[in-house]
This record gives C-alpha cells, sequence and structure tokens, in this order.
C-alpha cells in the first residue's frame, strides 16, 4: 500500500495499492507525480495523488526488482535487480540504457560534475560522464553496494553490506574509510542546510555526520529514544532538523535532531 500521511494527524490516507512489495519511491514535485517501483521490477506512476481517485499507470522497467528511482531535470533515471539502468521522459519513455553491471545496481547519485555514480552487488561503483560514457570502475568495497551520496564539498560517500563508508575525493580517487556501522549501511541521505548526513543501517541504528568532516555527531538508537527495533532501511529529511525513518519493523519515525 501507498498511504499518505499529515504529520499533525493519526491516520493516513490510501494512496494506491500496488500488486507487490513496493522497494524505492521517487516523488516529482514539479509534476506532483509520485513514482514506485517493486519486487518484480515494474514501474508504477502515481497522479492526482490529493484526489479522491488518484490515477495509477504500470510501466515495464527492469527484472529482478526496481532498486532506485531518482528525477532529474530532463524526467527520472531508475536502476535495477538487472544490472541495467533505465534514462525515462515526461512520458515515461524509456530514451536511454545502460548495461551497468552483471549484477543488481541499488545505488545511483549525480556528483557536482554530473557525473553518474552506480554502484552494484558485484562490489564495484562505476562512474559515467555526461554523455553516458564510463569514466572509470572503483572496487574498493568488499561487498554489495546499496548507497551514494554527494557531499557539499564536492567529495562522495557510499555504503553498502561491508558497513563500511568510503570517502571519495573525485571519479579516480578514494580518499578513506569508516567504520560507521556493525551491519550493512541501507541509506545516506544529506541534509545541505544544516550540513548533516545520515547514515541508517541494519544495526537498528542510525547516525548522523558532519557533512564537511565527516565527525559522527550523534547515534539515534532504542537505547535513548522510541526507535527501530530491527533493520532501518531508508531515510528522508523534512527539514534542518528533523528526519523520517522506516525500516523492517514496518514502523515510521521521526526524530528531531538537537
Amino acid at each position: 500500500m501507498l498511504v499518505r500521511w499529515n504529520l499533525e494527524e493519526q491516520d493516513g490516507v490510501l494512496v494506491a495499492r500496488i500488486p507487490d512489495n513496493v522497494y524505492c519511491l521517487a516523488f516529482d514535485e514539479t509534476r506532483g507525480t509520485l513514482l514506485a517501483g517493486t519486487r518484480k521490477g515494474e514501474l508504477f506512476v502515481i497522479t492526482d495523488i490529493l484526489s479522491a481517485t488518484p490515477i495509477v499507470k504500470r510501466f515495464e522497467a527492469h527484472v529482478k526488482g526496481l532498486y532506485k528511482l531518482m528525477v532529474t531535470d530532463d524526467g527520472y533515471v531508475s536502476s535495477g535487480g538487472d544490472g541495467h539502468i533505465l534514462f525515462w521522459d515526461r512520458q515515461f519513455q524509456v530514451v536511454g540504457k545502460i548495461n551497468n553491471s552483471p549484477e543488481s545496481t541499488r545505488a545511483l547519485c549525480y556528483d557536482h560534475e554530473h557525473n553518474l555514480w552506480a554502484g552494484s552487488s558485484d562490489k564495484a561503483i562505476r562512474i559515467y560522464n555526461r554523455d553516458l560514457q564510463l569514466q572509470s570502475i572503483q572496487f574498493q568495497h568488499t561487498s554489495s553496494i546499496f548507497s551514494i551520496c554527494a557531499l557539499p564539498s564536492g567529495r562522495m560517500i557510499s555504503g553498502g553490506r561491508d558497513a563500511t563508508l568510503r570517502v571519495w575525493e573525485n571519479t579516480q580517487n578514494h580518499e578513506g574509510s569508516i567504520a560507521a556501522h556493525l551491519l550493512h549501511i541501507h541509506a545516506i541521505e544529506l541534509q545541505p542546510s544544516a550540513n548533516w548526513v545520515a547514515t541508517a543501517s541494519m544495526d537498528k541504528t542510525v547516525k548522523i555526520w558532519d557533512a564537511g568532516t565527516l565527525d559522527l555527531l550523534k547515534v539515534l538508537d532504542k537505547d535513548k529514544l522510541p526507535f527501530h527495533k530491527a533493520s532501518v532501511n531508508t531515510l528522508l529529511w523534512l527539514d534542518e532538523s528533523k528526519i523520517l525513518s522506516a525500516g523492517d519493523d514496518r514502523c515510521v519515525f521521526l526524530t528531531e535532531i538537537e
């Protein structure tokens, strides 16, 4: 189920029923359009989400799961369990494709030079230029890569099954690593105005880092807060201090960072 929530109210409003597990979401604010990727690799597009009868359209996209969706100036980008990266126009026609990896591609992010970074289950990050030509392949991670994030400094960070954050100076240079969590890192999300970056892990914690120095600032866990009792899988900053987290315990927590 896709559910819309008002933070001031107890109950959510059902937007749509999707006939499969939903793996990822993206919202196009300019068009008021919600995108959902599923376990089977299908793309669902929901419009008129504030009405009593939202319109739901289905598109064939990936095989073995659709893991990542991004909204761009020109349209949308998706990646999936087939290792492919698809580029969609505003009418949801596929206008480009990269056969990125023989294994799942779960992480996508553009850097400040508009190079596309793609992380996969074959332990590789592949980096493509504006013309979608492969520029480099990085093998610093020891297992699957689940998330990549661009920092205000121009650096990039990546994380995944090895529980380690890798720091990248640019497309060619690996700057270093941080032993960030005890188990898989599932999500990395920047809060640019507060200069914070958050990481979510299978170890049931969310950690807040200084986006400039990457010093650890705060740990969110059930020992100190009403918080997750299972893996934390996704994050969303609402403003400079409020962050949403969701995970395998079927709960969404709203936490204010002080």
